[in-house]
């Protein structure tokens, strides 16, 4: 695939995607419509500095958890602006297991609230 290609699926995805690498930076931020803010000038800064000191905490035992392998994944379910959000942390690995960063995804959850509840 070609770059323009990648960025197109990813931006062709109904979440918000962002990708911090291994070392804690930000470097990736899907387009699109936010329910979270990300600054453009967030990228290549550490993930820790866009977050509230209350979020912070849970964000680093969640990469951290990632980095020691302890988990691969961790779903996080709210309430954000009236409807269901889910924000699922995964860790990102190459082929060996080596840890490579965590990938953010945030869905609105609207749609399977709707389909399952008020069908």
């Amino acid at each position: 695939m070609t770059p323009e290609q990648i960025a197109a699926v990813l931006n062709t995805i109904p979440m918000e995607l962002s990708f911090i690498d291994e070392n804690n930076i930000n470097r990736y931020f899907n387009d699109g419509e936010k329910l979270f803010k990300r600054p453009d000038m967030a990228i290549d800064r550490d993930v820790f500095s866009c977050h509230p000191p209350k979020v912070e905490v849970m964000v680093r035992q969640i990469i951290d958890s990632f980095r020691s392998g302890a988990e691969n994944s961790v779903d996080v379910w709210m309430n954000k602006g009236g409807q269901p959000v889910l924000v699922r942390y995964m860790a990102v690995r190459d082929d060996s297991g080596k840890f490579l960063g965590t990938l953010e995804c945030v869905q609105k959850m609207k749609f399977a609230e709707d389909h399952f509840i008020n069908a």
